[in-house]
């Protein structure tokens, strides 16, 4: 059966600014069962007395509305992949990455750490997904695979808007409660989907 999985960033994906919290940089990939919008989100918007199109973002969201949506999130059904890199503690050849591909460098690492049959006939919708970042991860996914032998992740690679999809605004929270947890600034959000999380990989 097709599984869906969003994924979206926290920080910055470029080598500057890393004697500050944008040292930091995490991509979450949250896997759900469908693409539909969520019943739980459009009930927190109704909690919260926001418009039915509000937009949850982690670093834009209120610490009462980040309260109530994670508490949501604990009965809606996803799991959780995610990487956190120190780029303050990276090897050299990373220093000249553009940050498109420090990005496709870390999620190709993120998707291919899960075993092989896992992903393979799933569709992965990027949050603001340039038609150019999708086709050079699918260029290092495949490029990849041909050399280790496996079956490529993914049948599908598309951009996504997070304003039309809840799953991408999930993956959003997602991802900026998992920097901030690695980072030790804040855990009680990460904490509601600890048990959802099935990697958690911090770099190096």
């Amino acid at each position: 059966m097709t599984q869906y999985h969003f994924l979206d960033d926290s920080g910055d994906p470029g080598m500057s600014g890393l004697a500050s919290s944008t040292g930091y940089f995490a991509l979450a990939m949250v896997q759900m069962p469908m693409s539909e919008p969520l019943p739980q989100l459009a009930a927190v918007r109704r909690q919260l007395y926001l418009a039915s199109a509000f937009e949850f973002k982690y670093h834009s969201t209120r610490p009462r509305q980040k309260k109530v949506f994670f508490e949501a999130a604990r009965s809606t059904l996803f799991r959780v992949r995610a990487v956190v890199v120190d780029k303050s503690k990276l090897e050299q050849r990373f220093a000249s990455m553009s940050g498109q591909e420090f990005t496709v460098e870390f999620i190709s690492r993120l998707a291919l750490r899960t075993y092989e049959l896992d992903l393979a006939s799933d569709i992965l919708i990027v949050d603001a997904g340039t038609p150019s970042l999708c086709r050079a991860l699918r260029i290092r996914l495949s490029s990849e695979c041909r050399q280790s032998g496996r079956v490529r992740p993914f049948a599908k690679i598309v951009g996504g808007r997070s304003q039309n999809e809840d799953g991408l605004q999930l993956a959003d929270m997602v991802a900026g409660a998992v920097r901030q947890h690695v980072m030790g600034a804040e855990h009680e959000y990460y904490e509601t989907f600890a048990d959802k999380v099935a990697d958690l990989w911090q770099v190096p």
